[in-house]
């Protein structure tokens, strides 16, 4: 039976916490599970502005229902996903690129934030590796000794997911082994807190990426 002291979840977090799911690759239990839904939601419109937040979750809604990602959106769009995702995994609100922040005409300061003490705590990025966040939350006695589970293939998360059916979002029309996939659709080296997403270079624009020969 439900609690009835408990306030019930609203159809927008629901909302958002279903089209959260394929921006993280974590389930909507997981999602829910943090706590953190509605507080991201209400950073998220606080951050980006209620109504230009509105467009950008128009915009994320069409290109899921028509069966594509993050690259169907516009580059403001796109850098909004971004800190959403950012935001799920970390619990901090990152610097935006300053495009984005001048073509959202937002009013907050351009600078990376944690939303709150427990937002550190359930970021996703832990439980990407089995892991915990240092001096706050420990993993309990004896789990050193205990292999962490092994990691599900491709096909099975998307599943897990329920994203089966839809086509592949990464820029790929399979599943390939790691060293196969294009240096392009490669993340590169984030070196910095202040660095916003969308100014990370991917593999193929690093410095010290192998150069072809002519």
């Amino acid at each position: 039976m439900s609690d009835p002291t408990r306030p019930a979840v609203t159809t927008d977090v629901q909302d958002f916490v279903e089209l959260c799911v394929p921006l993280t690759g974590f389930s909507e239990f997981d999602l829910y599970a943090t706590g953190m839904a509605e507080r991201y939601l209400e950073t998220a419109r606080q951050q980006v502005g209620p109504d230009r937040f509105a467009e950008f979750w128009a915009a994320w809604t069409a290109a899921v229902a028509a069966g594509g990602g993050p690259q169907s959106l516009s580059p403001v769009h796109l850098e909004v996903a971004r800190a959403v995702t950012y935001l799920w995994h970390t619990g901090a609100w990152p610097r935006l690129a300053p495009a984005a922040h001048a073509a959202l005409r937002r009013q907050p300061a351009n600078e990376e934030f944690v939303v709150a003490p427990e937002a550190y705590v359930e970021g996703l990025v832990w439980r990407t590796f089995h892991g915990h966040p240092g001096g706050a939350k420990p993993p309990g006695y004896g789990t050193w000794s205990v292999q962490p589970p092994a990691q599900p293939d491709f096909l099975s998360l998307r599943q897990d997911l329920g994203l089966g059916e839809l086509p592949f979002r990464a820029g790929l029309t399979a599943e390939v082994a790691l060293n196969a996939v294009p240096g392009h659709l490669l993340p590169g080296l984030r070196a910095a807190g202040h660095i916003p997403p969308s100014a990370v270079p991917t593999a193929a624009e690093r410095p010290d990426a192998p150069r072809e020969r002519a």
